[in-house]
């Protein structure tokens, strides 16, 4: 008969401090019980209204695609509403993990605005290739809404929020 033991557990710090705890998960709560900055929920509302803002670009550039526009004009145009969507659809499903405080997901939030912000500046490059008003006044709350994205993701609280 064999005697069992289990092995010792110590709290000495972990070898590889890179790599989080098993108990946490990559959208688990990293301040529990704490609410938010008001600059990290404003920046959580801003991310979904970019996300309408991307939404509403989409709309308008396949209403130009059904209109009819020039044939040299329609893959770029295709392009910028598979972006546009994509865009729209990644800021707002990343608003949350900034509000939970998740570092990696934070990290992907700030890449996804700067994919964001030179979406909406391909948007103002097709507005002035096409000479398309109604391109151009949707693309410039576009842009807008990205800088401030940028600008909130990158430079307040949310970076010490995010990154303790």
């Amino acid at each position: 008969m064999q005697d069992f033991q289990t092995s010792p557990t110590t709290t000495a710090p972990r070898p590889f401090s890179v790599v989080p705890a098993p108990r946490q998960s990559l959208l688990a709560v990293r301040h529990p019980g704490v609410r938010p900055p008001l600059d990290v929920r404003q920046t959580c509302v801003l991310m979904f209204v970019s996300a309408a803002l991307f939404g509403l670009l989409a709309y308008q550039s396949w209403s130009m695609l059904d209109g009819g526009p020039p044939a040299s004009m329609v893959g770029d145009l295709w392009l910028l509403l598979v972006m546009a969507v994509l865009v729209g659809l990644g800021l707002a499903a990343l608003a949350l993990p900034v509000r939970r405080a998740g570092y990696v997901l934070w990290r992907s939030a700030q890449f996804g605005a700067l994919v964001a912000l030179g979406t909406a500046l391909f948007a103002l490059y097709l507005a002035a290739r096409l000479a398309d008003t109604p391109l151009l006044a949707v693309g410039m709350p576009v842009v807008l809404g990205a800088i401030i994205v940028n600008m909130a993701l990158w430079s307040t609280s949310v970076r010490r929020w995010c990154h303790l």
